[in-house]
């Protein structure tokens, strides 16, 4: 009965060990976004991150996640907003992916008050994203929806 356990006991010590060495290579693939689920579950902590830089006024932060080629239009959309306005809030209102998750719209919903009145109103926005596997996912383009 002794000699029944030992190969059993090898097949379970092989398998924890092997779940754990594959768990990296798993969880890499998973953020290289290979998969359109992969890719949906990404696009939630960029859009979050650049939400949060724009809040707090860092445009270098909000900037790091804005496509290249379209950084000077965003340049130019920040720094007329944060001369006449500080955002208070924002939030992912709505999320719309297309092409099999390479795109994205974002909606968001701004509070915000202009300087100097302090009246907080609100307004949304709209952001579009896509997703490139060497960059991940970055902003195309924002635009004021209403508000």
């Amino acid at each position: 009965m002794r000699h029944l356990w030992r190969p059993l006991y090898a097949l379970a010590l092989s398998v924890v060990l092997t779940g754990c060495v594959l768990v990296p290579f798993i969880q890499a693939f998973h953020e290289s976004g290979a998969t359109s689920g992969d890719r949906m579950a990404l696009l939630q902590p960029q859009a979050k991150k650049f939400s949060d830089a724009m809040m707090m006024g860092n445009k270098s932060l909000a900037l790091a996640v804005v496509k290249p080629e379209n950084r000077p239009t965003v340049v130019k959309q920040l720094r007329d907003k944060n001369e006449e306005e500080r955002v208070v809030e924002a939030k992912v209102d709505d999320v719309q992916f297309q092409e099999d998750a390479w795109k994205a719209t974002v909606t968001l919903k701004v509070k915000y008050y202009k300087v100097p009145f302090y009246i907080v109103e609100s307004r949304y926005e709209e952001q579009q994203w896509e997703f490139s596997l060497s960059d991940g996912w970055q902003l195309r383009e924002m635009s004021l929806v209403e508000g």
